[in-house]
């Protein structure tokens, strides 16, 4: 998107690596850090809807939009103490969640709140019934 919520993560972080799968949105949001002078800042083109292994284990991520099913790669993604927000269901339906990582392959989750919002571009999707 345009960098603002890469901005406001490079304010609490070390680093962030943001991935943007539009190449003219990840120039805008490069063009609007550099106004703001945030340097703490990686942003990639690619696909990142199943997960970005590139620069993990992370400490923390933070999915934009919603996905249908939460791949497992984000899980995988994480430090011991990491922590995941993402938006998962379709609508109606969709739960905003916080996922720590407690040990490797274990998890907490925490249902945050419903909502409901667009889902990531080529997000992984759920099994469907076919006749």
């Amino acid at each position: 998107g345009s960098g603002y919520m890469t901005a406001l993560l490079a304010e609490k972080g070390a680093h962030v690596y943001s991935v943007e799968i539009v190449p003219e949105l990840k120039t805008m949001a490069e063009n609007n850090l550099k106004t703001y002078d945030i340097t703490n800042v990686t942003i990639e083109q690619g696909d990142a809807a199943q997960g970005w292994p590139k620069h993990g284990p992370y400490d923390v991520i933070v999915l934009t939009a919603s996905t249908p099913v939460l791949p497992d790669a984000f899980l995988k993604s994480l430090n011991p103490g990491g922590r995941l927000f993402a938006i998962v269901g379709e609508d109606p339906a969709m739960e905003a969640s916080l996922i720590t990582c407690l040990a490797p392959g274990e998890y907490t989750t925490k249902k945050l709140f419903e909502t409901s919002t667009i889902p990531l571009i080529n997000a992984l999707q759920p099994a469907r019934f076919t006749f």
